[in-house]
């Protein structure tokens, strides 16, 4: 039988999907729509993100310290460390063999930041803190998302964080 090789980030996976499919946010919490963000091994970040492209999870994996080439005057930079060929869809086959199905994916090599969509949604209380979060402050309502009175912070910090990798 063949052996089966880890994903280099697998105990961030193993965080972040637990966090967004079996972590329940308090009834009062608001969450960013950015999601959770996790460091990994191999100069990666990983974000999970209860509610994205069509309203369904989307797990990120970013460069996390990019390195650029100038490629001369009037010329964009490109990255000297993208993010690897098949990087992007081996995640999603990792997502898969994990049992969390992949809707699709975008991005990915030659850039420093790839997609992958899942169909199951989050936990109802992950989608239901995102929608608190996107309704913004209730005191403030002009201020919206970006109010930073006490009563808006307050509900941040009622979230419950992803589990330690």
């Amino acid at each position: 039988m063949p052996e089966t090789t880890a994903h280099p980030a697998d105990a961030v996976l193993t965080a972040g999907l637990c966090w967004l499919y079996e972590t329940e946010q308090p009834a009062d919490a608001h969450a960013q729509h950015h999601g959770e963000m996790l460091a990994a091994d191999g100069n990666r970040t990983y974000s999970f993100v209860p509610v994205g492209a069509r309203k369904l999870p989307v797990v990120v994996v970013d460069v996390a310290r990019v390195e650029w080439i100038d490629n001369g005057p009037n010329e964009l930079k490109t990255p000297a460390n993208p993010l690897e060929p098949g990087e992007l869809e081996a995640l999603a086959a990792e997502l898969e063999r994990r049992g969390f199905p992949v809707d699709g994916t975008w991005n990915g090599h030659p850039g420093i930041t790839g997609s992958v969509g899942l169909r199951r949604p989050a936990h109802p209380s992950q989608v239901a803190a995102v929608e608190r979060y996107h309704r913004g402050c209730q005191d403030h309502p002009a201020r919206s998302v970006f109010c930073d009175c006490e009563v808006w912070r307050a509900g941040f910090r009622r979230t419950h964080p992803t589990p330690a990798p």
